[in-house]
C-alpha cells in the first residue's frame, strides 16, 4: 500500500524552491537522544514487565514516596537523585513535579510513549509515535443542529452500527494500556451520547486526560458540575461568528449562539474547567477574526482554536468558502500576533501556523508545537520540529461511531482498521501512517519546503482537492501554482477530489458585501497571493539569517 501511494508524487509537478535554509540550534539533547546506545537504554526502560508496567513509570511512580520498600530504594535511589539535581536546577518545587509529572498518569504515559517511540524508530524528525499521543473520537453521529460546514455529516439520530458501552470500555482499556496519554470526545454531539458519561467516568478511571468538543447548547451549570465530577479539564466549544443571527443561520438553530455563549460563560465560571472557542473560518467570517478572539477572551475562556476549513462531509457543499491561500497567511498573522499577546491561548489546526511563528514571530516568543499547544523560546522550537505540523497517522488518529479508524477526522476516504475486529496498537502499526510520518516524500513544495519538519502541510486538504494524500497543501501560499491549477480547471467550478463535483461560481459570496477587506475578483486574488508569498520569503530569509 505504502509503495503505491508513494507513486503517486509522481503525478504532482516538481516546483522550484522558495523558501531559504533556516537557522536553527541544535539542542545537547537531541545528539544524548540520537545515540543509539541511548536508543536501546530507553528500550530497556519501557519494556513491560510480568505486572504490566514498566521500569520508567514505577521510577515515576515512586518518586518522594515515603513509603518505599528497602528494596526499592536501592532499585529508584540514584534515578531519583539524578532528578532532585535537575529539580534543584531548574528551580522547580517537589510538588509542582509531583503533581505535574510524574504523579500524573497522562504526562507520565506521554513520556513513556515519547521514549518506546524513540526506541522503536529512533530520533525522526518529525517523530514517529508508538501509540498516539491524542485520539480524537467522534463518540457519535448524532447531533442537535444541523451545521453546515459539519465534516461528520451528523445527523439527528445516532448511527444504527455504533460501538456498544462494551465495545467502547474495551477501546479505552486498550488505549490505556498502550500509552495513549488524551482523548477529545466530539461527534455529532457528544453530549447527547447516551454512554457519555459512563466513557467519562472509565477514562477518569484508567487515569486519560479528556477534552469536550461541544456546540454548548447543552453546557447547562449542573452539565458542567457533572463534567468536573467525572475528570474533564477542558470544554471546546464550536462558535462561528460575533453575530447571533449569523451563527444561528450557519450552525441551523434559532437561539444556538445564546444558548452556546451562556455554555461558554458556564464552563468558565465553573471551579475546575477551562473554556475554549473553536471558530471554522471560511471568506464568510475570515474578516471577523480579531472580534472571534476578543469575544473568547470577554467570555473568559483560555483558549481559542482556529479549525482549517476542510471540503468534506457537508463542508462539500459550501467548498466555494474555502480561504485562499493569501485569506489564511493574513489570518496565520492574525493568530500569531494574539498568541505572542499572550493574554489567550491560541492554536489552530493549520499546520502552516508553527511555520507562521518563525516567519512573523521572534527566537524568544512564543511557539506552536501542532496538537501540543505552546511554548516560548528557542527550547520550543526544537521540540516543535518534532511533534510540530500535521499529526495524521503521526502522533493523532480519530475514531469513527462505529469503530472504524482514520488518520484525521477530515480524512474519512481512508480507514484504516476496525476497531471491533483488531486491536488498537494493530490498527495504529499500518503502512499509510508510515507513510504519512516521512514529511520528504511530498508533492509541490511541501516536498522540498525548508519548513515541512514543522509544518508538512495539511494532508487532509491535499488529499480532498487533488485525491493525493501525499500531493502539496492547496491552502499554502508556497503552493500558489496549485491554488491556481485548482481554481482554473474550470472556471465556474472548483475542483474537490480530481472532480468537478462541485457545481457554483467559485467566486459566489465574494462580492457580497460580507467579506470586508476580501478580495473581490480573481486577478487581485492572484496579486495579492503573489504579494504575501514574496512577503513571507523575504521574512523567512530574514528570519533565517537572525535579523528578526
Amino acid at each position: 500500500m505504502a509503495e503505491a501511494l508513494k507513486m503517486l508524487t509522481a503525478l504532482r509537478p516538481q516546483v522550484e524552491k522558495v523558501t531559504k535554509p533556516l537557522s536553527v540550534d541544535r539542542h545537547p539533547f537531541e545528539d544524548y537522544l540520537s545515540n543509539p546506545y541511548m536508543r536501546k537504554f530507553l528500550g530497556l526502560l519501557t519494556q513491560k514487565g510480568a505486572d504490566g508496567q514498566c521500569y520508567l513509570e514505577k521510577l515515576f511512580s515512586s518518586y518522594d514516596r515515603p513509603d518505599l520498600s528497602v528494596m526499592e530504594k536501592v532499585k529508584y535511589g540514584l534515578p531519583h537523585q539524578l532528578i532532585e539535581v535537575f529539580r534543584n536546577k531548574a528551580g522547580v518545587s517537589k510538588d509542582v513535579i509531583k503533581e505535574k509529572v510524574f504523579h500524573h498518569q497522562p504526562t507520565v504515559r506521554s513520556l513513556v510513549n515519547t521514549a518506546k517511540s524513540i526506541a522503536t524508530y529512533g530520533l525522526t524528525t518529525p517523530q514517529r509515535f508508538v501509540a498516539p499521543l491524542i485520539v480524537v473520537w467522534n463518540i457519535t453521529q448524532a447531533c442537535n443542529l444541523t451545521c453546515k460546514h459539519c465534516y461528520q455529516d451528523a445527523t439527528h439520530k445516532p448511527l444504527a452500527d455504533e460501538l456498544t458501552w462494551e465495545e467502547k470500555q474495551r477501546v479505552l482499556d486498550e488505549m490505556a494500556d498502550s500509552y495513549v496519554p488524551f482523548v477529545a470526545f466530539a461527534g455529532g454531539e457528544p453530549l447527547v451520547c447516551k454512554d457519555i458519561w459512563k466513557v467519562l467516568e472509565h477514562c477518569k478511571k484508567r487515569k486519560i486526560h479528556v477534552t469536550v468538543a461541544t456546540n454548548g447548547t447543552m453546557l447547562t451549570r449542573e452539565v458542567c458540575q457533572r463534567l468536573v465530577e467525572v475528570g474533564v479539564k477542558y470544554v471546546e466549544v464550536s462558535l462561528d461568528s460575533v453575530d447571533p443571527d449569523e451563527h444561528d443561520s450557519f450552525r441551523g438553530l434559532r437561539g444556538a449562539w445564546k444558548r452556546s455563549t451562556e455554555g461558554i460563560r458556564n464552563v468558565a465560571t465553573t471551579p475546575g474547567l477551562r473554556a475554549g472557542i473553536a471558530t471554522c473560518f471560511t471568506r464568510q467570517n475570515v474578516h471577523t477574526a480579531d472580534d472571534m478572539i476578543n469575544l473568547a477572551k470577554d467570555l473568559g475562556c483560555t483558549t481559542f482554536v482556529h479549525f482549517n476549513f476542510i471540503p468534506v462531509g457537508r463542508g462539500k457543499e459550501i467548498a466555494q468558502y474555502d480561504l485562499t491561500p493569501a485569506q489564511r497567511e493574513n489570518l496565520l498573522r492574525t493568530l500569531n500576533r494574539f498568541l505572542q499577546e499572550g493574554e489567550i491561548s491560541i492554536m489552530s489546526t493549520a499546520p502552516q501556523f508553527g511555520r507562521a511563528c518563525i516567519v512573523y514571530g521572534s527566537e524568544d516568543g512564543l511557539m506552536a508545537t501542532g496538537h501540543a499547544g505552546s511554548g516560548r523560546g528557542k527550547q520550543t522550537k526544537v521540540l516543535s520540529k518534532y511533534i510540530g505540523g500535521c499529526g495524521a497517522g503521526r502522533c493523532y488518529c480519530s475514531i469513527q461511531p462505529n469503530g472504524r479508524v482514520n488518520p484525521c477526522v477530515y480524512i474519512p476516504s481512508h480507514e484504516v482498521g476496525d476497531l471491533r475486529k483488531s486491536h488498537f496498537l494493530d490498527i495504529w502499526n499500518n503502512s499509510l501512517f508510515d507513510l504519512l510520518s516521512d514529511r520528504d516524500d511530498r508533492g509541490d513544495h511541501c516536498g522540498i519546503c525548508d519548513y515541512r519538519h514543522y509544518c508538512g502541510g495539511c494532508r487532509a486538504r491535499a488529499v480532498s482537492y487533488t485525491g493525493d494524500i501525499q500531493a502539496g497543501d492547496p491552502g499554502c501560499v508556497y503552493n500558489i501554482h496549485e491554488w491556481e491549477e485548482i481554481t482554473a480547471s474550470q472556471k465556474n467550478q472548483l475542483v474537490v477530489l480530481g472532480q468537478n463535483a462541485y457545481p457554483g461560481s467559485l467566486l459566489a459570496g465574494m462580492t457580497d458585501g460580507k467579506l470586508g477587506s476580501a478580495e473581490k475578483a480573481p486577478d487581485v486574488l492572484l496579486n495579492q497571493l503573489s504579494t504575501v508569498l514574496d512577503d513571507v520569503v523575504g521574512q523567512a530569509g530574514a528570519s533565517a539569517h537572525g535579523d528578526d
